[in-house]
């Protein structure tokens, strides 16, 4: 701890070495960098930044601030004015709140949890999700390698390649609609995603 602080007080210029003493303690030592990043902490009564928080109506006609200002959008609703397929995937797999299902998803492991989460929102990077966010994608369905489009509803409900794989997990060869996922355990859900070797991540 010491020579930790004697680093530190020299690189903001307070040490002075001397051969004998504590102040030695930096001359003994070869394994010690000359110089490192650590730099003297400062305070900034005054805050450098604004942050703005616009609401939908204030940036859909142009972007709110000052000109030149960094612009942040974390929910993706500055998809050009697309309907959110996040938005869309998860209200339709997962359309009420259930406190069972719930408690279900959180007894997953971390893993699985994150691989359910990811699917049932459409957050993955598959077909135009990956896509809108210039992440290499598929235009065909990776598994029935058919004219079909990669999506959710594809993979879940229509994909006849992954029919026994559905039907083993979910019951079903084919499902109706992402509706029919609302029924469903988390665990069968995560077991079907795993077995189809679609990387949700």
């Amino acid at each position: 701890m010491s020579t930790l602080a004697a680093i530190r007080l020299r690189d903001v210029d307070y040490w002075k070495d001397h051969l004998t003493g504590h102040s030695s303690i930096l001359l003994k030592n070869n394994n010690i960098p000359s110089k490192t990043d650590y730099c003297m902490p400062t305070e900034h009564m005054a805050t450098p930044f604004h942050a703005l928080i616009p609401n939908r109506d204030e940036w859909t006609s142009a972007t709110p601030g000052q000109e030149g200002a960094l612009s942040f959008y974390t929910d993706g609703s500055k998809l050009d004015n697309q309907n959110s397929l996040v938005g869309r995937v998860a209200r339709q797999s997962w359309p009420h709140i259930d406190k069972a299902l719930s408690n279900a998803l959180c007894n997953l492991s971390r893993r699985d949890c994150s691989l359910v989460i990811r699917s049932l929102t459409g957050h993955w990077l598959i077909g135009i999700h990956a896509q809108r966010l210039n992440s290499p994608y598929n235009d065909f369905c990776r598994s029935c390698r058919d004219e079909e489009e990669e999506s959710p509803e594809h993979f879940f409900c229509f994909c006849p390649a992954l029919s026994s794989r559905r039907f083993r997990f979910l019951g079903k060869p084919f499902l109706v609609g992402l509706g029919d996922l609302a029924s469903l355990s988390p665990r069968k859900i995560a077991q079907f995603v795993q077995s189809s070797n679609w990387t949700p991540f």
